[in-house]
């Protein structure tokens, strides 16, 4: 089982809906889900990693540099 720690993203599109994906823990999700909700991403919860799901890299990208702004570790693929 791999553990998340901090906030992962890639940059690629997933192939089942063409979406761009950012997987995190429950920690980093308190830490960044006013932003999350300010910029209309929705969050799948699935157990301990919460994933955020959106086909604009942009908003995907705000909230890379918003998770940096904290001192998040910010795994970019």
């Amino acid at each position: 089982m791999a553990r998340v720690r901090g906030l992962n993203v890639s940059r690629r599109k997933d192939p089942g809906g063409g979406n761009y994906v950012a997987a995190m823990d429950l920690e980093t999700y308190e830490s960044l889900s006013q932003l999350i909700n300010k910029l209309g991403l929705n969050a799948e919860f699935m157990g301990n990693v919460v994933v955020v799901r959106d086909k604009s890299w942009s908003r995907i990208y705000k909230l890379v540099n918003k998770a940096r702004e904290l001192g998040i570790n910010v795994n970019e693929d």
